[in-house]
């Protein structure tokens, strides 16, 4: 079986043998991680509010942002993931000196080029890098076989924040004016843009500027809402022409607005462990996949962080299947609204 995830973040899904690599290969960084991979997996867990702290130190570089994506498709592929749009925050990736621009272009050249060690070009300062790792260390980086990947698309993150902040308001713009840098360029590896952060703290109107631009440009977006709390969030990117809602899981304590999101046939990513995580569902069992789906919303299910919170789609889809007793029926409409459901 194969599977789409709509709702994956590049920074919480770096994995602890891989971020050792980019220790290695950034020296710049001076970052020593502990010999034990449980050791980093407890500082990436998303019960640290610092989870994102490593993998963002050291998504930094060219090098480690082409590896790092080279890395993340490959185990996309392996966990039969044929489908996935990638969210990534370029504003995190700027902290020693590249730009926006720069780090979305690094890690499109890290996907297209597919990093294909068998083809003549075996000079590069990356490959060379690779192989003395190889050597140095024992394990196999597959350097000498072709990788398979699935198909991934990218959506380019704004982050909330106070935006009387000159800066932040800046970067936001930035991320907006890249994605439409590639859109406009027929780019069709850059799916649209996203809003993250804390819809309670930061009202949707406060980014307006943002999304009128994004209007402007026919830059399709997402905004994470209803991830918890109150399911305003949810009325507020509708109002404001959202085509996707990240998580949505709080449209349940709105029956009118239930009504509202079928209606539109606006999706919900669902992403269940965080949302679990979040306390946005007391558990599992009670998750309200079910009455989502008696109302007609396109309801889908995602990971989310696939290293933060230790899942990916397939784990998600057992986990709802043990707990919810999913019929085959119900999996194949989730699964078939997240296919049609792309940006």
């Amino acid at each position: 079986m194969e599977y789409t995830d709509l709702h994956l973040h590049f920074e919480g899904s770096q994995f602890s043998e891989d971020l050792k690599l980019l220790s290695w290969l950034d020296s710049e960084a001076e970052i020593e991680l502990p010999y034990d991979d449980d050791e980093v997996d407890r500082l990436l867990n998303y019960k640290n509010s610092n989870h994102l702290s490593l993998p963002i130190s050291l998504l930094q570089t060219e090098e480690n942002l082409k590896f790092a994506i080279d890395a993340l498709a490959k185990r996309l592929k392996s966990r039969n993931i044929s489908y996935a749009e990638i969210r990534i925050t370029p504003q995190y990736h700027t902290k020693r000196g590249m730009t926006q621009m720069s780090v979305v272009e690094s890690i499109l050249d890290g996907y297209t080029e597919r990093l294909d060690f068998t083809g003549e070009d075996m000079s590069s300062p990356l490959k060379l890098k690779l192989m003395k790792y190889e050597n140095a260390t024992g394990i196999d980086l597959g350097l000498n076989t072709r990788p398979e990947y699935p198909h991934i698309r990218f959506i380019l993150s704004l982050i909330r924040g106070n935006m009387r902040d000159p800066k932040l308001y800046e970067m936001n713009m930035e991320t907006v004016e890249v994605a439409r840098h590639f859109m406009s360029d027929n780019n069709y590896l850059i799916a649209g843009l996203d809003l993250e952060g804390a819809e309670g703290v930061y009202p949707i109107d406060d980014y307006m500027d943002f999304i009128g631009a994004a209007r402007k440009y026919h830059i399709p977006f997402t905004i994470h809402a209803g991830e918890n709390g109150d399911p305003k969030g949810i009325w507020d990117a509708l109002r404001v022409g959202a085509s996707r809602i990240g998580h949505g899981i709080t449209a349940v304590k709105d029956s009118r607005l239930m009504s509202e999101l079928a209606e539109r046939g606006t999706v919900l990513e669902l992403c269940p462990s965080a949302e679990l995580m979040s306390g946005a569902v007391e558990t599992m069992d009670k998750y309200p996949l079910r009455l989502l789906m008696q109302y007609g919303i396109k309801a889908t299910i995602n990971s989310d962080y696939m290293v933060a919170l230790n899942t990916d789609v397939a784990n998600e889809f057992d986990i709802l299947k043990r707990e919810l007793m999913l019929s085959d029926s119900e999996i194949q409409t989730l699964m078939k609204n997240a296919e049609e459901a792309h940006l």
